[in-house]
């Protein structure tokens, strides 16, 4: 334990230093200052525990010094000297939580009890937050095996028996309502937690959600993001379903507002505690029909959806092979999109998909290397998980059209810019806009863009000018139509842009090309 001495003056510093014996009560180091400079010095080398600290000292006093420790956080206990009794000091003292004030000047032994009594002080609260950590720890702990128990439990790998009695725990002797809670709608702000901030967050909304003088409530993680919570109404209380889900409604809006995603949630129940782990299988069965992560209470979908399934596995090769990997990708988005707005997206339509998507890939394999398709971005996991996810499956036929179209990338540009080029010389005499060309390839427009700007080194509105510059100057030479009917022809409504557009081409104006 650590002692600072600070005084500006020599002859105290040195008597306070050596006129008590500071080993007998209880310090292993002494350490003095002159003045603040050499006491912040000393805080460097080692934080001590306590400080005697003058008041009164020249530049910086001992109530500066003071408030630099506590605005650094230290904890150290300070004992104030002061050869004035002002009430200005002692109120300083109160100010910077001060363990005493000692007025100069006073017997050593006096000095020594205060710092004695200070040392003991230490040493109590020592203890105390020794234990107060072992209390937290044993908490921690308790929680964990709780719900590594009732996870067995649920997995049928332990008994009912070895449960009963478990603090923070559902009476297994009584009815049990069964509730799975699901992490949906995340946020990107969501990697910033770790798995156990997660958990943590859960088991505390819900001990908030539910008054615990009113219902005994546990949680556990069941599965990453997936959580089973047992609600029991406590001896005297009632809980029916439709209060239970005003509960969870509002546990729900918690973290809507607090939270970087959102939760879905089913109940069951009232069960017998022993039917828990069967009614927990049919539960994971209904959440792995929430593929498009809908929040809020789950409800029985409409099965028979499937029926309005068309396959998609020959349009979906024909886009690719004739378009590219952007095109099949954003039919397919649209696809399942369109199920999910309407909430026809079922798992049994997930299904159907996920059967045209093996198909698709399978389909690839003299064109691709599937394992990249399959190593790309977390492999096996993404092929199974897009069977219960509308994201995982995005994200696969993502994978699938990037795939494609890198093994195929020069020979799919090529086609593609061919084929705008031949649309754009059918259609010169009307508006032609990027849309009728996004459309017409099934790409992104900005895609489309550059992928047109690489191949001719002009962009699209530049050479659907062009074009139709030329084949007005064709007609100009070869017909006697007039300018405005030429202009028309090459669908402009307005003349002074056609003819600024064809001075700019050819550096004549149209009525000087027809002229000449």
């Amino acid at each position: 334990m650590k002692l600072l001495i600070v005084d500006d003056q020599l002859a105290t510093l040195s008597g306070l230093e050596k006129g008590i014996d500071w080993k007998a009560a209880g310090f292993t180091e002494v350490d003095t200052a002159q003045n603040a400079m050499e006491a912040r010095i000393s805080f460097a080398r080692k934080v001590p525990d306590l400080m005697l600290c003058d008041i009164e000292m020249p530049v910086e006093s001992g109530i500066d010094l003071s408030t630099w420790v506590r605005d650094q956080g230290y904890q150290t206990k300070i004992i104030f000297l002061t050869c004035h009794s002002d009430f200005a000091y002692a109120q300083e003292a109160i100010r910077l939580q001060v363990s005493d004030y000692i007025v100069q000047p006073a017997p050593y032994h006096r000095i020594r009890e205060k710092a004695e009594k200070v040392v003991a002080a230490i040493a109590e609260e020592s203890s105390r937050s020794a234990m107060m950590d072992i209390g937290r720890t044993y908490s921690s702990n308790q929680q964990e095996i709780t719900s590594s128990l009732f996870r067995g439990f649920m997995m049928k790998t332990v008994t009912e028996q070895a449960l009963s009695g478990l603090p923070g725990f559902p009476d297994p002797s009584r009815m049990c309502w069964l509730v799975l809670l699901q992490y949906v709608q995340q946020t990107e702000k969501i990697r910033e937690w770790s798995e156990q901030g997660l958990v943590l967050v859960m088991r505390n909304t819900v001990r908030d959600v539910f008054d615990k003088k009113k219902y005994s409530a546990a949680v556990a993680m069941m599965e990453p993001k997936t959580f089973a919570l047992t609600v029991q109404p406590v001896e005297g209380q009632k809980l029916d379903r439709d209060t239970l889900i005003q509960l969870l409604h509002y546990l729900e809006n918690m973290f809507d507002m607090y939270m970087p995603c959102s939760i879905a949630y089913y109940v069951s129940g009232p069960h017998a505690f022993k039917h828990l782990p069967e009614e927990w299988t049919r539960m994971i069965q209904l959440r792995n029909r929430n593929v498009t992560g809908r929040k809020g209470l789950f409800v029985e979908q409409n099965e028979e959806a499937e029926s309005e399934y068309k396959e998609q596995y020959y349009r979906w090769n024909m886009l690719l092979k004739n378009s590219g990997g952007q095109a099949m990708e954003k039919d397919a988005f649209d696809t399942l999109r369109s199920y999910a707005e309407t909430g026809k997206l079922t798992q049994n339509i997930m299904v159907a998909v996920y059967r045209d998507v093996t198909r698709l890939i399978l389909s690839l394999g003299q064109d691709i290397d599937i394992q990249k398709i399959l190593q790309n971005g977390g492999s096996d996991t993404l092929y199974a998980n897009a069977l219960y996810s509308k994201e995982a499956m995005e994200e696969l036929i993502h994978t699938i059209a990037m795939v494609y179209d890198q093994g195929n990338k020069e020979e799919n540009s090529k086609s593609i810019v061919s084929t705008i080029k031949d649309y754009i010389d059918e259609h010169l005499s009307e508006n032609i806009r990027k849309e009728d060309l996004t459309d017409l390839m099934h790409l992104n427009e900005d895609y489309l863009t550059r992928l047109f700007k690489k191949e001719t080194g002009m962009s699209i509105k530049a050479y659907i000018i062009q074009r139709k510059m030329y084949a007005a100057r064709e007609l100009l030479q070869t017909t006697s139509l007039s300018v405005s009917s030429v202009a028309i022809q090459m669908g402009y409504s307005n003349f002074s842009h056609f003819a600024a557009s064809y001075k700019k081409e050819f550096g004549i104006t149209p009525a000087e090309e027809k002229k000449k």
